[in-house]
């Protein structure tokens, strides 16, 4: 993968650990990509009103749920008629189909490695230069 492979790419990172959200932070703008961050689902839904992301990772084991995430933000998507391909990151791997039925496109496993994650989220995600 080259080390630029995700260069405009905007990727909306949801996770509530400090520490995990940073670390995904700087390996996702190390291979390019444009990364805003939430800590909560509730901080993600009104960043998704506000910003139009091309991939939205977000953990599922948080307090407020990475499920109700990805059900808002299909509502989100239908209403305004926007594409946000997201993947889960979780140590459950069992859940893997019913993450993928409730909308996921992808499961990554924790330990997460960041820089295989950049090659997850490019298999998912087609930018048009210019256009957010």
């Amino acid at each position: 993968m080259a080390l630029r492979d995700l260069e405009g790419v905007h990727v909306l990172v949801v996770e509530d650990t400090d520490d995990a959200r940073e670390l995904l932070r700087v390996a996702l703008e190390y291979c390019g990509a444009l990364v805003t961050t939430a800590a909560s689902a509730g901080q993600a839904t009104r960043l998704l009103s506000e910003l139009r992301p091309h991939v939205l990772v977000t953990d599922i084991s948080m307090p407020d749920d990475g499920l109700r995430l990805i059900r808002e933000v299909k509502f989100i998507a239908q209403t305004k008629n926007i594409h946000v391909p997201a993947i889960a990151i979780t140590a459950h791997p069992f859940r893997r189909s019913e993450l993928l039925a409730e909308g996921f496109v992808e499961l990554v496993e924790k330990p997460l490695d960041p820089i295989a994650l950049c090659g997850v989220i490019r298999r998912y995600v087609r930018v048009d230069k210019g256009v957010e």
